[in-house]
This record gives C-alpha cells, sequence and structure tokens, in this order.
C-alpha cells in the first residue's frame, strides 16, 4: 500500500510523541500560572526537561525554516507582547518572550514553554489591527503563563495516552487534507498543507506539533482564551477584536482555509464555539448601551485600524510589507481572491506602494487567463498595463514591471514596446534567474527588424 510522504512524516512524529507519553507517572497535572510566584518562580525539574527538549526543538525548527527577516516587525510585535505581559509575569527571573515570524502563507502561531512565540507571515497578513494582532499574542502568551505544555504533558504521562491520541489526531488533519488536497487536483492546497508538514513533521518537533496543531485539549484550549481576552482588557485593547481574529478566518473569500492552517483553531474546541465565547466576552466589555455595535458576523463592519497602543501609522507600516508578500505568495499558488483582498489593503494604506502596484498587475494577469470571455479578458488585461505603468513611475527601477509589460506587449502584437521593456528589464535585472530567456526573446525581436539591435 502506497503511502504519501506526509503519512510517513506523521507516524514518525506519532512514535516520538507515543514514546514520549507512555512514561509512567502520576505527578500532578494542576499547577499555578507562572506569575502566581512573581519574581519567586522556579521552574520544576520535569519542567526544566520539558524547556530543554523545546530548545532543542527551537534550534532544529530555526536552521531549517525561512525566518522573515525585518527587525522592525519583530521589535513592534515584542511591543505588543511586552504591553500585554503582566507586571506578575515580567518579573519572574526565568521566561523571557521573543518573537520569531516564519516566513510561511499558512494561518499559524504557537509557543514554546520556555518563552519563544513562533508567529507566520499567513497570520499576520490576515490581521486588520493591533488588537487583533494582541488576541493572537494574548492567547499564546497564557499557554506559557499557564505552563499548559507541561500541564498537558503530565496529564498525558498519567493516562498514558494522551500524547499518542494528539499524533494520530494531528496525523489525521495533515494527511488527510493533504491527500484529499491532491485527489481533487487542488494541487495549491496540498503544496500550501505541505508546507506545514514539512516544518513540523519532517524535522521531527513533537513538541511544535503538540502547540501548533493538536492544541491542548478543549479546557485549556479555553482556560488560554480566557486568559487571553483578560490581558487584552489590562492592556487597554480593544474588546471588539477578539471576535474578529475568529471571524476572519470563518470569512468566506471562496478559498477556505483548510483545517491544518488554523493555527490554534485546527482540531482544538471547535471555531464556531470559540467564536461565541470571544463575542460574549466582548459585549461583557461594552459599555451601557454599546453592545449592540459589537461585530457579530462576517458580513459586520470590518474592525477599525488599532486605535491603541503604536497607532494606526505604525500597524500599517510594519505589515503592510508582509500583506504584500502574503498576497505574492497566494498568488503563486493560485489563491486569487485571498491575494486580491490582500492587494487591496496594501494600496489601501499605501496607494502608491509600487511593489503593491506590480502585484495587483500581475493579479490582473492571472485573473485573465482564467476567463473565457473575450472582451472580460481584455478589460483585465488593460487593468494589468495601467496597473504595471502605474509602478514604473512610482519606481523605474523596479524591474519586474518592465518584464510583465514587454511580455504583454510581445503577447499582443507590440513588438517595439516589447523591445523597449525588455532592454529596461535587462538593464535592471542582467543577473535575474529568467535573464537569458528573455534576451532570447530580446534578440529575435532585434533579428526581425523590429527595434535596433544591441552590442551583445
Amino acid at each position: 500500500m502506497h503511502h504519501s510522504p506526509t503519512v510517513r512524516r506523521v507516524a514518525i512524529a506519532a512514535l516520538l510523541l507515543l514514546a514520549q507519553g507512555l512514561v509512567a507517572g502520576c505527578a500532578t497535572s494542576r499547577l499555578p500560572p507562572v506569575s502566581a510566584a512573581g519574581s519567586r518562580f522556579e521552574p520544576l525539574p520535569d519542567e526544566r526537561d520539558l524547556w530543554a527538549r523545546s530548545r532543542a526543538e527551537e534550534e532544529a525548527l530555526l536552521a531549517e525554516a525561512t525566518v522573515y527577516d525585518d527587525p522592525l516587525l519583530v521589535d513592534y510585535l515584542e511591543g505588543i507582547v511586552d504591553r500585554l505581559n503582566p507586571p506578575a509575569m515580567a518579573a519572574n527571573p526565568e521566561i523571557r518572550y521573543r518573537v520569531t515570524v516564519i516566513e510561511d502563507p499558512t494561518v499559524n502561531a504557537f509557543a514554546y514553554p520556555h518563552g519563544s512565540i513562533f508567529v507566520h507571515t499567513g497570520l499576520l497578513a490576515r490581521m486588520e489591527s493591533e488588537d487583533e494582532l494582541a488576541t493572537v499574542f494574548g492567547h499564546e502568551m497564557s499557554h506559557v503563563e499557564g505552563r499548559h505544555m507541561l500541564r498537558f504533558q503530565r496529564a498525558a504521562r498519567n493516562r498514558q495516552i494522551g500524547l499518542s491520541v494528539a499524533a494520530v489526531t494531528a496525523s489525521v488533519i495533515l494527511a488527510g487534507e493533504e491527500a484529499d488536497a491532491y485527489h481533487h487536483g487542488r494541487w495549491h492546497r496540498g503544496a500550501r498543507i505541505r508546507l506545514l508538514s514539512d516544518l513540523f513533521f519532517g524535522l521531527g518537533l513533537p513538541l511544535a506539533v503538540l502547540a501548533a496543531v493538536n492544541g491542548y485539549g478543549r479546557d485549556l484550549e479555553l482556560e488560554a482564551d480566557q486568559d487571553g481576552f483578560a490581558k487584552l482588557a489590562a492592556a487597554g485593547y480593544d474588546p471588539q477584536a477578539a471576535p474578529g481574529v475568529y471571524e476572519a478566518l470563518l470569512a468566506d473569500h471562496g478559498e477556505a482555509p483548510s483545517p491544518a492552517e488554523a493555527f490554534f483553531f485546527a482540531s482544538h474546541p471547535k471555531l464556531v464555539n470559540r467564536l461565541e465565547s470571544a463575542r460574549a466576552w466582548a459585549v461583557s466589555q461594552a459599555p451601557s448601551g454599546d453592545a449592540g455595535k459589537l461585530s457579530h458576523g462576517p458580513d459586520a463592519d470590518p474592525p477599525p485600524v488599532a486605535t491603541h497602543g503604536s497607532g494606526p501609522d505604525d500597524f500599517a507600516d510594519r505589515v503592510r510589507p508582509v500583506v504584500r508578500l502574503d498576497a505574492e505568495m497566494n498568488l503563486e499558488m493560485g489563491r486569487l481572491e485571498l491575494a486580491e483582498e490582500e492587494i487591496e489593503r496594501v494600496l489601501r494604506w499605501e496607494p502608491e506602494d509600487p511593489e503593491g502596484r506590480l502585484l495587483l498587475g500581475r493579479l490582473r494577469l492571472a485573473q485573465a487567463e482564467r476567463v473565457s470571455d473575450d472582451g472580460f479578458r481584455s478589460t483585465l488585461e488593460q487593468e494589468a498595463e495601467d496597473a504595471l505603468h502605474e509602478a514604473v513611475r512610482l519606481d523605474p527601477q523596479l524591474p519586474e514591471p518592465h518584464r510583465e509589460l514587454g511580455l504583454l506587449a510581445y503577447r499582443g502584437g507590440e513588438y517595439r514596446a516589447a523591445c523597449r521593456e525588455f532592454r529596461h528589464y535587462l538593464d535592471a535585472a542582467p543577473d535575474a534567474p529568467d535573464a537569458q530567456a528573455i534576451a532570447d526573446q530580446l534578440y529575435d525581436l532585434e533579428q526581425n527588424g523590429w527595434c535596433p539591435p544591441t552590442p551583445r
């Protein structure tokens, strides 16, 4: 019987988790949060062992994952974390939060028990405000502060089956999703799921699987939600943002996220139930008479851009490049509806973003390839050309718009224009991977007399 690479990977991870789970013992899983001891906190012996394993996993993850290198973004995100961190937790001498951004289009975030928080660019790109970001970080920080991984591990040891069941659940989610996607010809979704499975299962990272894919079970996940909501309120963030995070994943983009990419929603308590819990909490926090103004579904008005912390400009400035990157990845994977939504956000924040205009042009070209109506295709191609010319106007040194304009002109039989754009592209990006192919096309144009020859 043939098994996909993902099935083999998850089987290995399941064995790793099973080996950890089948350890005799009856240690209590009832533990006070780290903040209860403040500056007097000292980790327990099995807690130190867990931290050592999580640090080793983190090193393996960082050695293989693509880290999104933007110190200003990391400073901004860690500023949100600092604001959410209660004084009693900040006083402990053992745990210091650190945020790492992984370049990956899946909607994911998780935290290791020693305080390292990982967030994917795909999740950051879905957030509409700093308040929503704070909702995500508040949840993950509550897992750390509440010692949830240690508590889950102890409970699993007592049951002697828990971690094995967790691994099987994760296997079903990822292997099943990937197989179904490929079976139905949804190659882009299958590839997207494989990104997640390669990252965690391929490296043999059972703790990351637990934190990012499977979760800690209904009780601890709901506890993290409630503690996270409390952090939002204490830090002065907008309570109405909490439902917005859940609604963002339920919103119908025409390309709904798979269970494998719903970060701490995947196999945790049902998303709808947690959305209702977030709405109930938001209503409880609303000033008298304002409860009816809270968001109650995906058709409600979008939340305002962050009104707390660093301000709306900082949120847009720091997150816009991430949204732009995610739009590019979604374009490459054929997720055009989501890419269009993200490009619109980029240009709403900064209308004169040349790379945003480039992406808009590429999007319109991709959409044109999917339509059969000649008139509609022509309209889309004209919009693409307009967007690409605008990108050139905003940044004449940006190579890619010249390439796209050259290819568009070539297909339309406008060979002199193609010649001009190809030359601009090669001047700006002589070492581009496709430079030789473009140079060959330019040579053919020259040989056929469509433009003066250039020295070769």
